[in-house]
């Protein structure tokens, strides 16, 4: 009987070389290989490929993964990455060795130099790479990388990482390995460093990616070493009430998307229904068309057929168009008023949650009717004490057909039942996020993004002039306004959360997200001038659960919030010390003097107060100096801290997802890269520790977050778990008001159990 080989050449089936690759996958793991051999039931027929054997071991590997015995993930994880050596070698015209023993290289250091050469001709790497490191140099990096880290990745990590985020050529071949890939995305991001210090860095970055210490952002993993170094994760515009700017920021949505940022939209300016156009009473159309138009432009612009563009669309709960506004996902009322592709969401004062605690009225304004209401601001460019008494100003002296006057306890349990139904629209506490913004001297934040994790300061652009030369060139002139931009990586708190480990690698991770900055390629020129004047970068975490768990700490407990204050204000302080370092190297962030950091107030707080929670926690950190450091040398970046999903990122590193309770002790992914074995770090060692979201009373999720958000300057992907069995409106209104009473500025969705999959509590399950 024959096989095919990759080669295409055939040689006789020998059975003892499919052994050999069932025991290197196999090697130091608890399994049986036997067992995965007899239950792959291979059916060996003439002329089958090398290929569709490997498959069948890989798919029966990946079926066999159970709380019981999570090994199995590593082995589907080998024989995959068998598989993915193999293909590459081939490709790049290198030998791997079917006799997997010592000298067994899977990787080919000789071949990396050529490997950037190659596809640096073809268009498909960043020339930056060749233009940057010598030949020398690359030789000395490609002996640097450490293959065994392959061993790390669990089935659904590399699985992930082969469909999504591996180059490939023009005719869909991956063309490099998982540590090459880690490899050129850390020389990527040591370019920035001076030429002397570039491979120590280069190496230092490698290291905490490859090592799953860290991760970064989507666009940073998929982009870096490709030509259009988009690495920048989401964009927040803000649309003024004007024709030709609601058009400009439809363009820029349109190439953001174009080059997978996410999207946060403030619409709030927007005039409603109704409003007059040009002194023409009745004209105005209001928001939705405007959402509706954005929500054809995510589904048009569709990221090269990977997947639909995304975008957050924020109006406040005080517009006219609100209750419109809150049925554009809802599957009933008028289809064209609807827009299913975007996400929701609703900004809200305190003053609207005072009315709400005491069922009082609530008034509903048209924002055209609400401009130049003092210094030549409009009502939305206020908060707190301000807007209060600017609101009530408003509600007394507008005419009837500027307001509409509701009960704020009728809009709530409207909002809420939308939640309750479709898990949006996402929350935005305007007030809080304003008070605690660090940048207040120089802005104001009117939403957040995609993700509801970042509060950063946002303008409108203004438009200048357009004027004709002779010879036919359109010149348009404006002035930029600030363009949100989130700059993301993560912390694998299973993996580093003590405190001499996060001395180490979070302010490492600051500079590389600084130097993603210098880095980055952006679609539109308002992005770029914000970047560089407010360096802003969000570090978030992920594995949160597994940490609390290997820790033996219960999600509802006590002792979970004194952990949750006490790692993050660790996590906060060397983030802070690591950016004030890069700022005597490099020199602060051009808006520096004014803000906050400049006086010494970190998190809305003095060092003092501060110093005093640390050695509450027992952390003993040394606040005071480091905001005398601070008054004195400055900040690089002016937003640090933000808790971002980690969605993608946490299934290549084998982790929980970000600051959320696991979904369950075993489930099948379903994406991209098809139904996918998933269950949680040493589930078998844990398996009575863990706790699965819906099991979790979603107050303690919140206690837990309002400790969190102490040492977050910006805020978090606060994800809710509800059991449509097991709540009802009042208690659900709860947890709401509950957020806002503990101080957290977002909340994202509201994620409903199906009433079809109720299922018995798994940890006492027997």
């Amino acid at each position: 009987m024959k096989v095919i080989k990759r080669s295409g050449s055939a040689e006789k089936l020998d059975i003892s070389k499919i052994r050999v690759v069932i025991d290197f996958a196999c090697k130091g793991l608890r399994v049986d290989p036997m067992e995965l051999e007899l239950d792959a039931q291979i059916q060996f027929r003439d002329g089958i490929t090398t290929k569709e054997i490997q498959q069948l071991l890989i798919r029966t590997a990946a079926e066999k993964v159970s709380p019981e015995n999570p090994d199995w993930t590593f082995v589907a994880a080998r024989l995959l990455l068998y598989d993915l050596y193999k293909d590459v070698g081939h490709l790049r015209n290198y030998k791997v060795k079917d006799k997997i023993n010592g000298k067994y290289k899977p990787y080919n250091p000789e071949s990396f130099y050529q490997l950037i050469k190659t596809y640096t001709e073809k268009g498909i790497y960043g020339e930056y790479l060749l233009n940057n490191y010598s030949k020398e140099e690359i030789d000395e990096l490609a002996k640097y990388i450490k293959p065994d880290r392959d061993l790390l990745f669990n089935y659904t990590g590399i699985k992930v990482l082969f469909d999504r985020y591996l180059v490939r050529d023009e005719e869909g071949r991956v063309i490099e390995l998982p540590q090459e890939m880690y490899m050129l995305i850390a020389m990527t991001l040591a370019i920035p460093e001076k030429k002397e210090e570039r491979l120590v860095y280069a190496k230092q970055f490698y290291d905490l990616l490859s090592k799953h210490e860290v991760s970064l952002a989507t666009p940073t993993l998929m982009n870096a070493r490709r030509p259009h170094t988009q690495l920048s994760s989401c964009f927040v515009l803000t649309v003024d009430d004007d024709l030709y700017d609601i058009f400009d920021n439809v363009q820029k949505a349109s190439q953001i998307s174009k080059f997978a940022g996410g999207l946060g939209v403030y619409l709030g300016k927007i005039r409603a229904t109704g409003a007059p156009i040009r002194k023409f009473k009745g004209a105005s159309s209001g928001v939705i068309p405007i959402v509706r138009i954005l929500n054809d432009v995510m589904v048009y612009v569709d990221q090269l057929g990977m997947r639909k563009g995304s975008a957050s669309i924020t109006l406040d709960i005080w517009h006219k168009d609100v209750l419109d506004f809150l049925e554009v996902k809802t599957n009933v009322g008028d289809e064209r008023k609807k827009a299913h592709d975007i996400h929701p969401a609703i900004a809200i004062p305190d003053l609207f949650m005072k009315r709400l605690k005491n069922r009082e009225n609530w008034t509903l304004f048209d924002p055209y009717y609400c401009k130049n209401v003092k210094d030549g601001k409009n009502l939305e460019d206020f908060y707190g004490e301000e807007f209060e008494e600017l609101y009530l100003k408003l509600e007394k002296e507008l005419p009837d057909y500027a307001k509409k006057t509701i009960p704020a306890f009728e809009l709530w349990k409207r909002l809420l039942t939308v939640i309750f139904e479709t898990g949006e629209p996402y929350i935005f506490f305007r007030d809080t996020a304003n008070k605690l913004n660090p940048n207040k001297h120089c802005g104001m934040i009117y939403s957040s993004n995609l993700c509801h994790e970042i509060v950063q300061n946002q303008s409108i652009t203004k438009h200048i002039s357009e004027t004709l030369s002779e010879d036919g060139t359109i010149t348009h002139t404006k002035k930029s306004g600030d363009v949100v931009v989130c700059n993301l990586g993560s912390i694998n708190l299973g993996k580093v959360w003590k405190k001499e480990d996060l001395e180490k690698v979070v302010p490492l991770l600051v500079r590389m997200l600084d130097n993603v900055i210098e880095m980055n390629f952006y679609a539109i020129k308002e992005a770029e001038y914000t970047n560089k004047r407010y360096r802003a970068i969000g570090i978030g975490v992920s594995n949160y659960h597994y940490c609390l768990v290997k820790n033996g700490i219960q999600w509802e407990s006590e002792e979970h919030l004194k952990f949750a204050n006490a790692l993050f204000e660790r996590i906060a302080y060397y983030a802070i010390k690591g950016s004030n370092q890069l700022a005597k190297e490099r020199g602060k962030y051009p808006l520096f003097e004014g803000s906050d950091w400049s006086k010494g107030i970190f998190f809305g707080r003095t060092a003092q107060e501060n110093q005093k929670l640390s050695e509450e926690n027992k952390n003993y950190l040394d606040w005071i100096n480091l905001a005398e450091e601070v008054k004195k040398y400055g900040m690089r970046n002016a937003y640090l801290l933000a808790l971002m999903p980690t969605g993608s990122t946490s299934l290549i590193i084998g982790a929980t997802p970000s600051i959320d309770p696991i979904f369950a002790k075993f489930y099948k992914e379903e994406n991209m890269s098809g139904i996918l074995p998933q269950v949680p770090p040493e589930i078998d060692k844990y398996f009575w520790h863990y706790k699965s979201a819906y099991n979790i009373n979603q107050e303690w999720s919140i206690k837990a977050a309002a400790e969190r958000q102490k040492w977050i300057d910006q805020a978090q992907s606060l994800n809710l778990f509800i059991d449509p069995e097991n709540i009802d409106g009042p208690t659900l209104s709860r947890l709401y008001e509950l957020a806002w009473e503990l101080g957290l500025k977002t909340v994202y969705y509201c994620r409903s159990k199906s009433l079809t999959d109720i299922e018995e509590c798994e940890s006492c399950a027997t």
